[in-house]
């Protein structure tokens, strides 16, 4: 992902990374200006620049946060032992980890807002593996960031065509995690928002808005960067009016007179001027009133932590704390309201950014039980599903007998019942495999191995192992899913090939060249492995090649 920076390129490339939740590195430039800004999931998590006086110590230095003398020393031996210079800093007692985050959100900040103004210029998008747990959580939302750079664009122009078809519906985000982010709004985003309701075509919410019709413009498409706002692609357009303002639909403010509207921020937002006023440089507040070891916090902490330690054993009406005759409006509510509880956007408060992981799997859980219990097909199969397996745990487990799994996945079912189920959740799981939803896939993958056999179980293995190794710390279990698929398919070339990878990205030369020559038997045209085989140096056998890749490829 590659391209020329103008105006208004800048917004659409970073909603295509955030709501993409792409992780990499995006790499700016103009002239001998350099700008990189890493994301990881659609998330900004850091940046850099080769500009002098724009580093993360002199900023720290600028807010009198550290003394230029202790900028100094940290520097000194950050060169000589290779740490990062927030990590020696702290270790001193000379910055705290809240301070920290506040220089990196001022730091990251003011790099990315100087991209906003570049007008010409270069842009490169690198793809990076997900490297979890290895950013500090910032006090920096991605989806104001964007917002901003929207309210930079001064060519109206350029928001009339970036906002392409008006005549296409605009609805509220279906995926909770954009819908519900923390984003502070100007008065004219929130009265906009407002007006969603998944039946207007954009160009019916600008001419029912009563303010300045580019500025209306301007917020409609900071919420489609950010993602709050969507096309729905399955809702056909609105025919094209006739020339002239309409009048607006029945219950619609009357543009003669209307108060301009001044809304209340988002909850947990703070506002902000309106489109078109310059903002302020960035001014974090100090450190929360609020104790660390609140009873509030401490109540928020075992909240998440009770929630994701009952994933495993709730089925999906507990984990959406509803009844089981609950109708289709209460699931629905009881999902929105617990997805906002649980948005990931919450690890942004320093008191919780060690559960990040744990919200995550509520929330991916929560999204789960939703897709299942909307549906009056799907629902109706799980509800006979969890009745049979209440049923035999009763029959024949006895007092005391552990607690049915999550999933309500019973051993009593039809064979042909659960092939077919199987099948099905295979499909499904490839297809959340290609939506970048990894966890999803595992939790379908997993169970349904079990009931298959044949070509479409090595096919389910193969995505198995392909969604473990987009989480480096399941690194190991993909491993072993490929060691054992090879074993039953030898001629699995893709399967060996990702053997070849994770032995090269860990060191195992000897290993991965062995796994890279085999994929070239069996296709010699494998480009990848042409590629990758090229750089490795030709090794004498060693102890490696014993056991069972030993077994697998000796001759004779």
């Amino acid at each position: 992902m590659k391209g020329q920076l103008s105006e208004g390129v800048l917004p659409g490339l970073l909603r295509d990374l955030y709501v993409g939740r792409q992780t990499g590195t995006l790499r700016c430039a103009q002239g001998a200006e350099r700008r990189n800004v890493r994301f990881r999931r659609g998330h900004i998590v850091n940046a850099d620049t080769n500009i002098q006086g724009k580093q993360l110590g002199e900023v720290m230095v600028e807010q009198g946060w550290i003394t230029p003398e202790q900028f100094q020393k940290a520097t000194e031996t950050v060169k000589a032992s290779g740490r990062r210079l927030g990590e020696v800093l702290i270790e001193r007692g000379q910055l705290t980890t809240e301070r920290l985050e506040d220089a990196l959100a001022l730091h990251i900040r003011d790099i990315v807002a100087r991209v906003f103004g570049w007008n010409d210029g270069t842009y490169e998008f690198e793809p990076e593996p997900d490297t979890a747990g290895q950013d500090v959580t910032l006090k920096l939302s991605t989806g104001e960031l964007i917002l901003e750079a929207v309210r930079q664009v001064g060519d109206p122009d350029v928001i009339r065509y970036a906002l392409g078809d008006l005549d296409r519906v605009l609805a509220l985000s279906s995926d909770p995690l954009l819908r519900f982010q923390k984003v502070a709004l100007s008065p004219a985003d929130g009265f906009a928002l407002s007006r969603i309701d998944g039946t207007l075509s954009a160009r019916e919410v600008l001419q029912m808005i009563p303010l300045p019709v580019e500025e209306t413009q301007k917020s409609l498409f900071g919420l489609l960067c950010t993602g709050i706002l969507e096309y729905p692609p399955d809702v056909p357009k609105k025919a094209k009016p006739p020339a002239g303002r309409a009048a607006p639909p029945a219950g619609a403010p009357a543009p003669a007179t209307p108060p301009r509207p001044t809304p209340g921020p988002r909850p947990g937002a703070a506002a902000v001027p309106p489109a078109g006023v310059p903002t302020a440089p960035l001014v974090l507040s100090p450190p929360s009133a609020v104790p660390a070891t609140s009873p509030a916090i401490e109540g928020r902490r075992k909240e998440i932590s009770d929630a994701f330690d009952g994933l495993k054993t709730r089925n999906h009406f507990e984990v959406l704390g509803i009844e089981r005759i609950a109708s289709e409006q209460q699931v629905k509510e009881a999902y929105f309201r617990l997805a906002r509880r649980f948005h990931p956007d919450t690890h942004h408060d320093s008191t919780l950014s060690d559960l990040a992981d744990q919200l995550e799997a509520v929330f991916i859980r929560l999204g789960e039980a939703y897709e299942t219990l909307k549906n009056a097909r799907q629902r109706g199969e799980y509800e006979a599903r969890l009745g049979r397996e209440q049923q035999r745990a009763a029959a024949g487990s006895g007092p005391g007998a552990a607690p049915a799994p999550a999933g309500a996945r019973e051993a009593d079912l039809d064979p042909e019942q659960e092939r077919k189920a199987a099948e099905d959740a295979v499909r499904k799981g490839s297809y959340l495999y290609e939506k970048e939803k990894y966890y999803d896939a595992i939790q379908l993958l997993e169970p349904a191995i079990e009931n298959l056999s044949g070509k479409i179980q090595l096919r389910a293995r193969l995505v198995l192992s392909k969604a473990y190794l987009k989480n480096p710390k399941w690194v190991k279990r993909a491993e072993e899913t490929l060691q054992s698929l090879v074993h039953d398919d030898p001629q699995n070339v893709e399967a060996y090939y990702l053997l070849g990878t994770i032995y090269r990205d860990t060191g195992l030369k000897s290993r991965a060249t062995s796994m890279f020559r085999r994929v070239l038997e069996l296709k010699p045209d494998h480009e990848e492995a042409l590629a990758a085989i090229g750089p490795l140096p030709e090794e004498e056998p060693t102890q490696e090649s014993g056991g069972f890749f030993g077994k697998l490829f000796r001759k004779g």
